[in-house]
């Protein structure tokens, strides 16, 4: 069930069942464009909003697009890569 409220923010609810699995309504995962097998990132922030967005990238999103040193869709440079590699702790 979907509903819009005065801000232009859709608002949708699902149930919670026994095993703490919810189903995405049809609306959200069309939006979401996702489908059977796709992940979903979850982001908890200490105060605030829940984010959901699709887990579009593997590999920690490419180590969070280099530990946002470049911009996605921006080319890095060999070095680039050795160095953000070089920050992860394994």
């Amino acid at each position: 069930m979907a509903s819009t409220t005065p801000k232009n923010t859709t608002t949708m609810e699902a149930t919670v069942t026994s095993k703490g699995q919810v189903t995405l309504p049809k609306e959200l995962r069309k939006r979401l464009g996702v489908q059977r097998g796709s992940r979903i990132r979850f982001s908890i922030p200490a105060k605030g909003s829940v984010k959901i967005e699709p887990v579009l990238y593997d590999l920690e999103d490419l180590w969070r697009i280099a530990d946002e040193g470049r911009k996605p869709g921006s080319m890095m440079t060999f070095e680039e890569m050795d160095a953000a590699k070089g920050r992860r702790q394994w």
